[in-house]
């Protein structure tokens, strides 16, 4: 398999796993608009409801899962277009960015879970499984896409030719 079907390949199980964060985001913000929590697992530290009615479920003054919701739409968009328009320069750096922004947001927002709150919402860890999971992903795919770049910001490679 080319390194371009690879790298195709990877931005089409992006697109999957992004849409099952999607989902994932649309049912929070239903359940939070609704106030109707349903949890899967509702045993010891599983608690959707006190996960989502939390102080910390409120960021800058919108519920989390809306972000959750913008974010995903935002990552399948710039994916459709990282998979039609191939070699996007901008996409090789946004994208990334984008989803590493994401990725950091769940795993904050996951510490807050464990740590402050100290219950567990089995659809707010979904969506950060599949935040990083697309991180990780979407770099790959794109250090495929762009090895130049990847290696140029290698901090060590910057050190031999003294650029720092």
């Amino acid at each position: 398999m080319t390194e371009s079907k690879k790298r195709s390949m990877l931005l089409r199980i992006s697109v999957v796993v992004a849409l099952i964060g999607f989902i994932d985001a649309l049912y929070l913000l239903y359940s939070a608009k609704a106030n109707i929590y349903r949890c899967l697992i509702d045993v010891g530290m599983f608690d959707c409801s006190a996960v989502s009615t939390h102080e910390r479920s409120i960021f800058l003054g919108v519920h989390v899962s809306l972000w959750g919701v913008l974010f995903y739409i935002t990552l399948i968009l710039l994916l459709f277009l990282s998979i039609f328009q191939q070699n996007k320069y901008w996409l090789s750096f946004f994208l990334p960015l984008t989803s590493l922004w994401g990725a950091g947001f769940s795993i904050y927002l996951t510490i807050v879970e464990f740590v402050v709150i100290k219950n567990i919402c089995e659809f707010c860890l979904l969506s950060a499984i599949c935040s990083i999971a697309l991180f990780v992903l979407i770099l790959i795919a794109k250090a495929k896409s762009f090895p130049k770049i990847y290696s140029d910001l290698d901090f060590w490679n910057m050190l031999k030719q003294n650029e720092i």
